[in-house]
């Protein structure tokens, strides 16, 4: 009996001290839930980087900043070139710039990397790239207003390596903190400029591009922010994912909540609206938005408005890199961005829906034909992610509307079928009036045979 009580006294202690831990991570968790969220940059999560077809899009070509990628020889004299340039065009010294970045370290810590990295020099293989880095970027993105022309003679690169430069600008970890570029980027003009200039080469309108915080003075206390739109974007990516969801967001989110939508399940997958030939057939109308390039659609009396969107070369990095970053784990969002790509992959299977959306002026198509556009989507058709109320508000509108006129639906439903099969081109045209002449015929002839003529 001697032996058996302090082994009961053991797995006492453990318990308690289980007990212990677990209250205070549940504590932990409730109080980081309560905080805003400020995502790091990080590696592109290993789930999405493993996928063979989607690995080009998360490697940069020729420029690579920070710490996470290889840089090239060819890159890299780019980088230090460009750096060079606008260092002359804004009469700044490397010293003067190594002065303000260290004397601001403090504040440009709150984005480190990881929690173990202590200070900005963590972020680069070496100091200079702190500068070069940021400067190349400043640089590239102030002299992107320019013409075909000018780009070449200015940066001293063909149109072709540009594009490629530009494409580089958009993986997840391959970003450099806004912070950084603030500091070293003396004119807020300049700045705002150079931001305008990211948006338009990738084709998004700067009309109602998300307006910068005022700069902080050095004695005016930090605030958190509660809103996002309060301060300043991570990077370059987190900038361009804030210009797509500018549409009404708040009144936008505010008419959903009031009412109580029917969720989904939340496993990962595909959920179904509808392709565009479905939608059609049922009666449903397609509108482009026309007042912002916001990713948010609507729905309204059978009429499904989608926002303009420019298909081209760069596309498929930006939502693939844009889905990368909602997946952070750092980083509380809405999937606005993942959702909106499983929306559009269901609504796009086959190059007809690809033309109707294009004749409806909602896609731009910049890409060889429609079948390439298709493609692109059914390839981003493998992101997976819960359904989101606004999506699922969508979602069950579209299928109120399917309900309510059902009997219409199934009318114009074979109606469209008839249509398709049958006077598709000139052949199937002449094909069913053949068939109809010869059903005529073949009536006329029984109808003799059954009642002939009385001699």
């Amino acid at each position: 009996m001697e032996s058996i009580e302090p082994e009961k006294y053991v797995i006492s202690e453990r318990a308690s001290y289980l007990c212990e831990i677990l209250e205070v991570s549940e504590k932990e968790l409730i109080t980081q839930g309560n905080r805003v969220s400020r995502p790091k940059i990080q590696r592109i999560p290993e789930y999405m980087a493993e996928k063979v077809e989607f690995q080009r899009y998360y490697k940069p070509q020729i420029i690579s900043l920070g710490l996470f990628h290889r840089r090239t020889r060819q890159g890299y004299l780019y980088k230090k070139a460009w750096a060079a340039m606008y260092l002359k065009d804004t009469n700044q010294k490397v010293e003067d710039l190594y002065t303000e970045i260290f004397y601001h370290d403090e504040e440009i810590n709150l984005l480190k990397l990881k929690p173990v990295w202590r200070n900005l020099e963590d972020y680069f293989v070496d100091k200079n790239d702190i500068i070069v880095d940021g400067c190349c970027v400043l640089q590239l993105l102030k002299k992107s207003d320019s013409s075909v022309d000018d780009l070449e003679q200015e940066l001293k690169i063909s149109i072709d390596k540009l594009v490629r430069v530009h494409q580089d600008l958009l993986i997840m970890d391959n970003q450099i903190p806004f912070e950084l570029l603030r500091l070293l980027c003396q004119d807020e003009a300049m700045l705002e400029q150079c931001l305008h200039n990211f948006l338009q080469v990738h084709g998004i309108l700067i009309e109602l591009a998300p307006k910068l915080p005022r700069k902080k003075m050095e004695n005016q206390e930090v605030k958190v922010a509660v809103d996002e739109e309060e301060e300043d974007p991570v990077h370059l990516l987190d900038y361009l994912r804030r210009a797509l969801l500018m549409r009404d967001k708040h009144t936008f989110y505010k008419d959903i909540n009031k009412k109580k939508i029917k969720r989904g399940s939340l496993h990962l997958r595909k959920y179904r609206i509808g392709t565009i030939k479905e939608l059609k057939a049922a009666g449903i109308q397609l509108r482009k938005y026309q007042a912002s390039n916001s990713i948010f659609p609507n729905f309204t009396n059978g009429v499904l408005e989608l926002p303009e969107l420019v298909v081209d070369g760069s596309t498929i990095y930006i939502f693939l890199n844009l889905v990368a970053y909602e997946m952070c784990p750092d980083f509380h969002n809405g999937f606005e961005v993942s959702s909106f790509l499983v929306f559009m992959s269901s609504l796009i299977d086959k190059p007809e829906d690809v033309k109707e959306l294009r004749k409806a002026g909602i896609i731009i198509n910049e890409l060889a034909n429609d079948k390439e556009v298709a493609d692109l989507f059914n390839k981003m058709d493998t992101i997976l992610v819960p359904e989101t109320p606004l999506f699922a508000y969508i979602r069950d509108q579209i299928h109120s509307h399917f309900e309510s006129k059902r009997s219409k639906i199934r009318m114009l439903a074979w109606m469209g079928e008839a249509y398709s099969t049958f006077f598709r081109s000139p052949w199937t045209i002449i094909a069913l009036l053949a068939a109809t002449l010869g059903l005529v015929l073949t009536f006329i002839q029984t109808w003799f045979a059954i009642h002939p003529k009385a001699s």
